[in-house]
């Protein structure tokens, strides 16, 4: 509800409409309390066809309303585990295949397009420097005292001022990184004068 900004009563107003149903505010308290410790015992859930109803309205399982999944469907969650990305990386990238603006063709072109990404074989030594990439943001965000004094170690070895040393080591680590992404673009994109070079 709060993702759509709904209130109790516009919800149930909705989901009366929608769905020819009677319910009241009163109903929409006790599903969201269902679990919880009543003076009259446990609040239960809702009957499985009124449950079924709300994931219908709301576009997600029944598992995600009763707590047996954090994401909003089973196949979001059996997708986030095998990549071992997050709901929201996984949910981002089929949205953008998706889109609410896109035919058929349009799916398939965007599909096949982050296909030809990721099945390059140039992919994987992308991928390798982008880690790199996130494990110094990673340390520079969460500990800047080491970061500091990992870059003060290798500007030791350097005759150039720490500062400069720094910046030089950082451009070489992004301008590797960017090679890397166009390499990877031109295997995965080729042109007719790329191909006739390879």
């Amino acid at each position: 509800m709060d993702a759509r900004g709904l209130t109790q009563a516009a919800f149930v107003s909705e989901l009366n409409k929608q769905y020819l149903s009677r319910f009241h505010q009163k109903d929409v308290s006790r599903w969201l309390n269902s679990g919880n410790k009543a003076s009259t015992g446990t609040i239960g859930f809702p009957k499985y066809e009124t449950m079924a109803m709300i994931a219908d309205f709301f576009g997600v399982d029944v598992g995600y309303l009763t707590g047996e999944t954090n994401e909003t469907s089973f196949d979001l969650e059996h997708a986030s585990e095998y990549l071992g990305m997050s709901g929201e990386s996984v949910s981002a990238l089929r949205e953008w295949i998706i889109g609410e603006d896109a035919d058929s063709q349009m799916r398939n072109y965007r599909s096949e397009t982050l296909n030809a990404l990721f099945e390059s074989p140039k992919f994987a030594s992308v991928a390798s420097k982008l880690l790199t990439l996130h494990e110094m943001s990673t340390l520079w965000k969460s500990n800047p005292e080491r970061f500091n004094t990992l870059m003060e170690s290798l500007a030791s070895d350097s005759n150039l001022p720490d500062d400069l040393t720094f910046q030089l080591i950082i451009g070489a680590f992004y301008g590797m990184a960017s090679e890397s992404f166009s390499t990877l673009l031109k295997d995965a994109y080729p042109t007719p004068t790329e191909q006739a070079t390879a």
